[in-house]
């Protein structure tokens, strides 16, 4: 038993480490693949109910934050509040999710060279706390900017024959400045000058506004089919390989990115509408896989560069719980598939 015990782990450990050493043997360039964090919607909103946008703000624009698991802060966008029901933000454990993988990579010692991202905010947001938790943004040694490029969005029919909402690069630029708050502390004035001056100089995310994208949102078709995406993805990775012949490249994109964006690039075909919706529902947030250049093989997927992120969901909590009697626990249990008997 202890033999097949210590099998078993060191099994694990190459698991484990197998893309480690593919980053050290390997002469030929990287491609790293994750999909964002835990997403406001997903979390908050519930079939028969206000969508957390609308319990959130007010009719003027004003945002106050029912649950701890949402952002403090959002950033203003020029199409109003309103644009965050198709554009949906990072929850607070989705900005954390993405930086524990930022921290994981540096511990890993993999050093990324260029960044891709969906120009969906949930994405945008996860490669901001991608960049902090490596420790790549303004003030470290290396600074990175995100490029943007609406060819890396999910497939369009997710969108349901509505073209989503997307924030100008003008309203990323200006957050930090865009996102105080009016709050009632002693001594607000002072604290709010010093905020406000702070955000002059740190304010806005680290995006390269200079970056051309291959396509904008706008310009994708909602009738867009799989193997139409695929393509897309597909054409996009193209790109990229051809504008960088060197270095470690990240994508950060939608569950279906890792698919999309590896499978025909490592001699796959493209999976039937039902297979590739497997991949899908079996991609959790923050999931990644790698892929490298073998200089006699090609293109070839090695797993994930990083150890996995497992953690347990935590559902909301009402404490009036603690005031029902024995008859009316059964009708809660009823009603709530929350609560367990």
């Amino acid at each position: 038993e202890e033999e097949e015990s210590s099998t078993e782990v060191e099994w694990h450990f190459l698991l484990i480490m197998r893309p480690i050493m593919a980053f050290n043997e390997s002469g030929g360039r990287h491609l790293i693949i994750i999909r964002h964090g835990e997403r406001c919607d997903f979390v908050f909103n519930a079939p028969g109910k206000k969508s957390w946008v609308k319990r959130a703000f007010t009719e003027q624009g004003a945002y106050t934050p029912f649950d701890c698991n949402l952002p403090r802060n959002v950033p203003r966008r020029s199409d109003g509040h309103e644009g965050f029901e198709s554009d949906t933000p990072l929850t607070e454990m989705g900005y954390l999710q993405s930086k524990l993988i930022g921290r994981a990579m540096r511990d890993q010692g993999i050093q990324i060279d260029h960044i891709y991202v969906s120009s969906a905010l949930r994405c945008i947001q996860t490669g901001v706390g991608i960049i902090k938790g490596y420790g790549l943004g303004r003030g470290e040694n290396r600074e990175l900017k995100m490029n943007i490029d609406g060819s890396l969005y999910e497939w369009m029919q997710w969108c349901r024959g509505v073209k989503p909402s997307t924030m100008e690069h003008s309203d990323m630029l200006k957050i930090g400045k865009a996102t105080v708050k009016n709050r009632n502390y002693r001594g607000v004035l002072f604290v709010k000058t010093v905020i406000l001056l702070y955000s002059f100089l740190i304010s806005g995310y680290p995006i390269n506004t200079l970056y051309k994208p291959m396509a904008t949102v706008d310009e994708l078709r909602l009738d867009e089919t799989v193997p139409q995406y695929y393509q897309r993805s597909h054409s996009l990775v193209q790109r990229v390989l051809k504008k960088h012949t060197t270095g470690t490249i990240l994508l950060i994109g939608h569950a279906s990115t890792l698919e999309a964006t590896t499978r025909q690039l490592c001699g796959g075909e493209i999976r039937s509408n039902e297979d590739f919706f497997t991949m899908l529902r079996n991609t959790p947030y923050l999931g990644s896989v790698h892929a490298f250049e073998h200089p006699r093989r090609g293109w070839e997927l090695n797993g994930s560069a990083v150890p996995p992120l497992t953690h347990s969901s935590n559902y909301s909590f009402d404490p009036s719980i603690f005031k029902l009697e024995r008859d009316e626990i059964k009708k809660r249990a009823e009603k709530d598939y929350n609560f367990n008997l």
